[in-house]
């Protein structure tokens, strides 16, 4: 089976933490700057890494842009050129573009010229981080959709050496355990089931809508995470 191809457009931060990650999962990966100490950078960790302007269309065009399944135009700064390399991207063929916006305009401007998903970092960011400033016992939490999301919860003291079949979370909390890590580093442990026993400094990873998992927040008490 064909590895899926990605090109990365913008080679800033967030630019070559999407690269190198796509890379290391491996698929291959085209990365392209118009400033070549940024290619060099990169040049050792992803498939492909040139140093063309984008926004020239003769440039992008010659490097077989359409052989891509998936573009994501990842320039700071301009927004002009953020909207127009995305316009090219589309006319090459490829239908699966993911844009870095700078703000909901920007976002809404890229959607109407072809961006399936347009990412905000700083936005995005910002929810996270007042998540967790939200959720003093939260070690983690990512949104699934609007008004649902998986956190990541030290255990209540009320559910310390009990299993999980006496709490029966799903049912008297209407959220779903779907794992537990002895420690933020850990691999999540998905191997549980009615009999296992929740322990002291457990991570609990609760799926659910948010209004229940802050009703959970508020009910019992935990441990605050150490920042």
């Amino acid at each position: 089976m064909r590895k899926k191809q990605f090109v990365v457009i913008g080679i800033g931060r967030f630019g070559f933490s999407v690269a190198t990650s796509l890379y290391r999962a491996g698929y291959n990966v085209l990365a392209i700057d118009k400033d070549l100490e940024k290619i060099e950078e990169i040049s050792t960790e992803v498939t492909h890494a040139l140093a063309l302007d984008a926004t020239d269309e003769k440039a992008l065009f010659s490097v077989n842009i359409s052989d891509y399944d998936t573009a994501i135009i990842a320039i700071g700064g301009s927004i002009q050129e953020s909207l127009l390399v995305t316009l090219l991207v589309k006319d090459a063929g490829i239908s699966d573009i993911i844009c870095k916006g700078q703000g909901e305009l920007h976002g809404k401007l890229l959607r109407k010229i072809g961006a399936r998903r347009v990412v905000l970092p700083e936005q995005e960011m910002g929810y996270r981080l007042a998540n967790n400033l939200k959720f003093q016992s939260l070690f983690d939490y990512i949104e699934i959709s609007r008004g649902f999301s998986i956190a990541e919860f030290t255990a209540p003291k009320e559910w310390i050496n009990k299993t999980i079949g006496e709490i029966d979370i799903r049912a008297k909390h209407e959220v779903i355990l779907i794992g537990i890590k002895k420690s933020p580093d850990c691999e999540m442990n998905v191997d549980i089931n009615a009999n296992t026993i929740i322990k002291e400094n457990d991570l609990l990873i609760l799926l659910g809508r948010d209004d229940r998992l802050c009703r959970i927040q508020n009910k019992f008490t935990f441990v605050q995470k150490e920042d």
